[in-house]
C-alpha cells in the first residue's frame, strides 16, 4: 500500500495512551514490552475498559476480580496504593473487601491503563518464576501467556500433561477456564481438544497477534485456527510475515520459483527457466544450439570469454489474434495488419 503513498511522519503521530501505558508498566516492572503490548492486543485490542462476556475479566489485561485483588494486595504497597492493599483481607481462600464501595474502587482500577500495565508486568515476573520453578527451565513467552490465562499451577500441568500425556481432554483438567474460553478448549464443531492441541492453540494465538494498535481481536477465546495450521506455526525457525517482496524461502532466498516462473514464457520446445540454478536463471548462456534469432542478439553483443555471450531471452512472439484484421474495422479498402500507431493518430488530430 505504501509502493506509490508516502506514510505519515512519526513524529505527526499521536502516541496511543494504552500503548505508552504499557511501555512505562514494563519499564517499571523489567518485564519485555513486547510480550506485554501482544498480550494486551490479544486479551483487549488494546481498550483500555474491555468487559469480557463470559467471565469477570475486564481492563487491557482482562484480570479477573480475584487476580486482581492478589496483584493489588501483594504489589500495591510498592505502587502506592497502600490504601487499597490494606483494605483486602482474606477470608475461606479467597480475597475480600468488606467495604462495598473501597471494592468497587479497586476493581475499577483495572480500567486505569497504568495500572493495570504495571500490575501485568508484576504478574508476568511472578509466572516467570514460578514457571521456571515448575518446568526447570526459562519458559516461552507462549508458556507465559498460558500462565497469565491460566494461572501459573494451570499452565505448569498443561505444558505437562502436553507432553506426556497430549491425547487428554484438556476440558476435563480445566473446566473453569473452559467454560469461559470456549474457542480454545473447543473447536468449531465443538468438539473438545486435547492438551497439545490447547498447548498449540494457546502458544500460535499469542505468537501470530500482530504488533499494532489497530488489533481487532478482543477476546482470545475467539481463535479458531485449524490445527494443522498452529503446528506448522510452532516450527522452529520458521520464517513468520512477508520476508520479502517476492521471496517465500526465508530472508535469503532472492526469488520463490513461483515468480521466477512468470519471469519466463517458454517457447514451444523450451523448458521453464525456473529449474535452473545461479546465475544461469537470470542470465542464460547462449550456446551452441541456440536459436538463430537469440544467436543474432548474442553477436550483435560482442563475444564474451571463449565465444560465449551473455543474452536475455527474447520476448514471446505476437499472439496471431492481435495481427489479424479486425472485422467491420476497415476503412476505404485499408486492412490495419498491425499495432495502432498512436504518434500518427495524434499527428492527425493536432493538424485538424
Amino acid at each position: 500500500m505504501f509502493l506509490f503513498t508516502t506514510p505519515p511522519s512519526r513524529e505527526t503521530q499521536a502516541p496511543n495512551p494504552a500503548v505508552s501505558a504499557i511501555r512505562e508498566g514494563a519499564e517499571r516492572t523489567g518485564t519485555g514490552f513486547d510480550y506485554l503490548l501482544k498480550t494486551a492486543q490479544r486479551e483487549s485490542a488494546l481498550t483500555p475498559d474491555a468487559k469480557a462476556k463470559s467471565s469477570s475479566a475486564t481492563g487491557l489485561f482482562q484480570f479477573i476480580e480475584q487476580t486482581w485483588l492478589s496483584m493489588v494486595k501483594q504489589e500495591g504497597p510498592k505502587q502506592g496504593l497502600q490504601t487499597y492493599a490494606d483494605a483486602i483481607n482474606e477470608s475461606g481462600g479467597r480475597l475480600t473487601v468488606a467495604d462495598p464501595a473501597m471494592r468497587e474502587k479497586i476493581l475499577q482500577l483495572r480500567n486505569d491503563p497504568q495500572v493495570s500495565a504495571v500490575m501485568a508486568g508484576a504478574l508476568t515476573q511472578k509466572n516467570r518464576d514460578q514457571l521456571t520453578s515448575a518446568l526447570g527451565r526459562q519458559p516461552q513467552a507462549g508458556e507465559l501467556y498460558m500462565a497469565h490465562v491460566l494461572g501459573a499451577r494451570g499452565a505448569s500441568d498443561l505444558i505437562r500433561a502436553a507432553a506426556s500425556d497430549p491425547g487428554r481432554v484438556a476440558a476435563r483438567d480445566f473446566p473453569d477456564a473452559a467454560a469461559a474460553n470456549r474457542g480454545i478448549f473447543y473447536d468449531k464443531a465443538g468438539r473438545a481438544r486435547s492438551v497439545q492441541e490447547v498447548y498449540g492453540v494457546l502458544a500460535a494465538s499469542h505468537a501470530s497477534t500482530q504488533m499494532a494498535a489497530s488489533a481487532a481481536n478482543t477476546d482470545a477465546g475467539t481463535d479458531d485456527t485449524p490445527v494443522a495450521e498452529i503446528a506448522a506455526a510452532l516450527q522452529p525457525g520458521r520464517a513468520h510475515g512477508l520476508i520479502g517482496l517476492f521471496s517465500t524461502g526465508g530472508s535469503r532466498a532472492p526469488v520463490s520459483k513461483a515468480v521466477a516462473n512468470l519471469w519466463t514464457t517458454p517457447g514451444a520446445s523450451s523448458t521453464r527457466m525456473a529449474s535452473l540454478e545461479g546465475a544461469e536463471r537470470y542470465f542464460p548462456r547462449v550456446k551452441s544450439d541456440a536459436s538463430p534469432a537469440a544467436a543474432e542478439v548474442a553477436d550483435s553483443m560482442g563475444a564474451i570469454g571463449q565465444g560465449k555471450a551473455v543474452a536475455a531471452p527474447l520476448p514471446p512472439t505476437r499472439p496471431t489474434d492481435l495481427a489479424a484484421p479486425v472485422a467491420g474495422t476497415a476503412q476505404a479498402g485499408k486492412v490495419r495488419r498491425g499495432p495502432l500507431n498512436l504518434s500518427s493518430f495524434m499527428i492527425q488530430r493536432s493538424g485538424a
